[in-house]
């Protein structure tokens, strides 16, 4: 599916329909929270191993058999290779492939629209009662999915409605 063109991914959205919003329980968010933290762990403590691996090998060149001349050369090379590679563990792969930041509580003013859109859909009280009994607000995941969600429920303008009759 990531093979897809972003259009051809659009259109599959659509002719799939749209499922009902069900909220995830605070428990499955939780469990969502520490399995993508676990990982983060694993990715940071693998980026400090190669900042550390690579601290050494810099620290090493002078006193190797490598020419003093070409040494330096060899120096800034593994320097920005284990930067690059470092910046590429934290970033890439905690940040963008784990998506941690989809478990936050939402702002204080966004609550408040998702809370207009879900009046929209006719499951929103559904919903609301759910996050409510769960004692928790909305996370950042579930703002689009509300927002798309709603999106299918937009009501007709009424100059349109009038040009259909």
């Amino acid at each position: 599916m990531a093979a897809l063109p972003f259009s051809a991914l659009q259109q599959r959205r659509q002719k799939q329909g749209h499922a009902a919003l069900v909220p995830r329980s605070a428990g499955q968010l939780k469990a969502e929270h520490d399995r993508i933290v676990g990982r983060a762990q694993f990715f940071l403590y693998a980026t400090i191993a190669l900042a550390i691996a690579g601290v050494i090998a810099v620290a090493m060149l002078p006193f190797s058999s490598i020419p003093s001349d070409f040494s330096f050369g060899v120096q800034e090379v593994v320097g920005v290779a284990v930067f690059a590679a470092c910046l590429f563990l934290l970033h890439e792969r905690t940040e963008l492939t784990l998506r941690l930041y989809n478990y936050e509580p939402v702002e204080q003013t966004t609550q408040g629209e998702l809370r207009a859109l879900l009046h929209r859909v006719p499951e929103g009280i559904s919903y609301q009662n759910a996050l409510a009994a769960d004692n928790r607000t909305f996370v950042t995941v579930e703002a689009e999915e509300i927002r798309r969600r709603a999106d299918a429920f937009k009501p007709q303008t009424e100059g349109l409605e009038a040009a259909e009759s």
